[in-house]
């Protein structure tokens, strides 16, 4: 069952007009099957004014707070007027202090153990189905970047209740040529690198044999690593029914673009009509450009005039 645990006004506001306005977050908990619990958020810009319409923003890898990301201010603004739905990984709670480390010593060790996609997609249904059930919301939509953009295909590939998805840098078909490709990138092509890569699909191969095997590698447990290496993407995309947009940085260091375009050649050429595919030829993996300047705000504005064109009654 679904618990409210309170209710704060945020001492930042967001300026959607001339005037800010303070926003208003309702932090709930829910209960999983293994007796954990799920904390998620919803935020209200403008409590005074009923939204028919939530916005649900994904993380990427990270180990942190889904509060505590700066980005997500930005993202909100793809569509400005709706409520925001944000869900916290398992084992994380926003006490958990924001790092930049992507391998940091205090990340809760049963995230470590527990997290994967599998995970984060049980736990999104999970909340988004009580979500629903209040009846508060006549319209979902949904962003994710990097491995929040690979959840939220998933995610959309499994439901008809999100309206319309953006996902952005999630990379191709298969994780592992995401990986190489991060591996490589920059690096003159040498016996090192090549040794470098064997030793990495070697690792790989011995994670998917081995599913009794639990180590930690790059601040992440054997579990993530599986459902990654194993999660077939285009398989994924091509369920999806709903709008979605797809975005993809052609100079991103993270994940492959090569393999990007063929997975969305491959869905055109099948005849999906449902995704549009956007990219940014010189912005990297957080839409940065050369001098290092974000181009964020720029990308959000992209998405928010395709969620207007794809909109039926988003308020």
């Amino acid at each position: 069952m679904m618990k409210v645990i309170s209710v704060f006004t945020l001492l930042m506001s967001v300026s959607f007009t001339a005037n800010a306005q303070l926003s208003e977050i309702n932090k709930f908990e829910i209960a999983r099957s293994d007796g954990s619990s799920i904390d998620y958020y919803i935020r209200k810009d403008a409590p005074i004014i009923h939204s028919n319409t939530i916005l649900m923003v994904l993380q990427g890898s990270d180990c942190n707070s889904i509060l505590h990301i700066d980005s997500v201010d930005d993202l909100k603004l793809a569509w400005p007027g709706a409520d925001l739905l944000l869900i916290e990984k398992y084992a994380i709670t926003s006490e958990l202090a924001y790092s930049k480390n992507n391998e940091r010593q205090d990340c809760p060790m049963d995230y470590l153990k527990t997290d994967s996609l599998d995970q984060r997609v049980s736990d999104i249904f999970q909340v988004i189905k009580e979500v629903d059930a209040t009846g508060s919301y006549d319209y979902f939509l949904m962003i994710g970047g990097s491995e929040g953009a690979v959840v939220a295909n998933i995610v959309a590939s499994r439901t008809d209740l999100i309206d319309a998805t953006a996902s952005f840098n999630g990379g191709g078909r298969w994780f592992l040529d995401d990986v190489i490709h991060s591996i490589k990138y920059g690096k003159p092509d040498t016996a090192a690198l090549k040794a470098e890569i064997e030793g990495f699909t070697g690792m790989a191969n011995h994670l998917i044999t081995n599913t009794e095997l639990e180590m930690v590698i790059s601040g992440h447990g054997s579990r993530w690593w599986r459902s990654t290496l194993q999660l077939d993407q285009l398989k994924q995309l091509a369920k999806v029914k709903s709008p979605m947009l797809i975005l993809q940085s052609e100079q991103d260091q993270s994940v492959s673009v090569t393999s990007a375009d063929k997975m969305i050649d491959s869905l055109i050429n099948s005849g999906q009509k449902n995704i549009s595919y956007q990219k940014y030829p010189n912005l990297d993996h957080s839409f940065r450009n050369a001098a290092g300047e974000s181009k964020l705000a720029d990308v959000v504005k992209d998405i928010r005039q395709w969620f207007s064109a794809v909109a039926v009654g988003f308020e």
